[in-house]
């Protein structure tokens, strides 16, 4: 048996199949325990049980056929533990991270990023390296003024500061709320993110109390300055790591195994995870449920706190687990119904909309003809 879904998160149905003969037996209109143990009580002489992990099957072949020999399906069960797998590398996702791009990271960040500011410092950097660019050339202060159509005494100034700073305006007092900011604006400049509106949802976030006509006159003299593209990182996702713990070695590229050894040397706790899953694949596709109450010791010692969730919660369910790694009876069969089950829902959704569709084919024809 399996439950599929006819509208997700609200609809839900149960297919049963006949284990020996592979032929479906019934739909049934829910996933309730009640509609399952009347379906048994009206079909006594059930023998064999094959479910998923659910506890409403559980708690209605206990009521409705106790004799019956109940098998928690191996398909489940390694769904059960890639979500556990999934779990553990969250907790150690720092360890993706390459070290030399960590390096590099760190080295990127150690020289003061530029700073942003407003636009009549802007303009004064531009006019000092014009007025310097001619007065070093040897051009006269006052042909520089007519050049540049600066006030005389201005290019004066310019001409004799030494450094830029010299002749910087003074900060103005609107900006000394947005200069606590400052480093992380930069940051985030760097990172590639040049979009107003969404760094000033980003700062109001932290605690930014000033108004976002502020921030956008701050960042105005960096609109014709092209943004920094931002970094790729050469770490791999949660997704791609999972999926590498979780297949077998000989169905990884040469550079995925790669990859993998060096993410698993640096973190002992997902190798010492992925010696878990290999077990627990061996003794699945070798049927040694004899062996899961060693597997279970030695994972509930593990020091990945899910891993020790999911050991534990086997046990609560052990029967069933030891009986689906023991017996041959797949659960793939089932699936394949399920997608067929599916289909066949949503034809006959089809079907029935088909009237409407047409008369709304008709309606958009008419109207085009307009």
């Amino acid at each position: 048996m399996d439950d599929f879904a006819l509208k997700r998160g609200h609809v839900y149905g149960t297919v049963l199949i006949d284990i020996e003969t592979g032929r479906p037996v019934e739909v049934l209109p829910d996933r309730t325990a009640e509609t399952f143990t009347a379906w048994l009580q009206m079909h006594p002489g059930t023998e064999i049980v094959c479910r998923d992990r659910a506890g409403v099957y559980a708690e209605a072949v206990r009521t409705a056929a106790p004799d019956a020999v109940r098998i928690a399906d191996r398909f489940h069960l390694w769904m059960n533990l890639c979500k556990t797998v999934e779990k553990c590398v969250v907790a150690h996702r720092h360890c993706l991270v390459p070290p030399e791009e960590t390096g590099r990271d760190e080295a990127a960040a150690a020289p003061a990023p530029p700073v942003i500011e407003g636009k009549r410092a802007a303009n004064t950097r531009r006019h000092f390296a014009a007025v310097h660019e001619m007065y070093d050339k040897g051009v006269a202060i006052q042909v520089i003024a007519e050049t540049l159509r600066m006030d005389r005494k201005t290019v004066r100034k310019y001409a004799h500061a030494t450094t830029v700073d010299q002749v910087l305006p003074p900060r103005p007092r609107r900006d000394s709320k947005l200069q606590v900011w400052a480093e992380y604006l930069n940051m985030r400049r760097q990172e590639g993110c040049t979009d107003s509106g969404r760094l000033f949802r980003e700062i109001q976030e932290r605690g930014y109390r000033g108004t976002s006509r502020s921030l956008r006159r701050r960042l105005e003299p960096l609109r014709s300055v092209a943004a920094p593209r931002p970094k790729r990182s050469e770490a791999p996702t949660v997704r791609h790591v999972v999926g590498r713990l979780t297949r077998h070695p000989d169905n990884l590229t040469s550079g995925r195994q790669l990859r993998l050894k060096r993410i698993l040397t640096r973190c002992p706790e997902l190798a010492d995870l992925r010696r878990h899953i290999a077990d627990f694949a061996t003794m699945m596709k070798n049927l040694d449920g004899h062996r899961l109450p060693r597997w279970m010791k030695v994972a509930e010692g593990s020091e990945l706190p899910p891993l020790r969730n999911f050991a534990r919660n086997l046990r609560k369910d052990l029967d069933a687990v030891t009986a689906g790694l023991t017996l041959p009876y797949p659960s793939g069969i089932v699936e394949g119904h399920v997608n067929r089950v599916i289909l066949w829902n949503l034809f006959r959704l089809a079907e029935s909309l088909r009237p409407k569709v047409m008369l709304a084919s008709c309606h958009a024809g008419r109207l085009a003809m307009y």
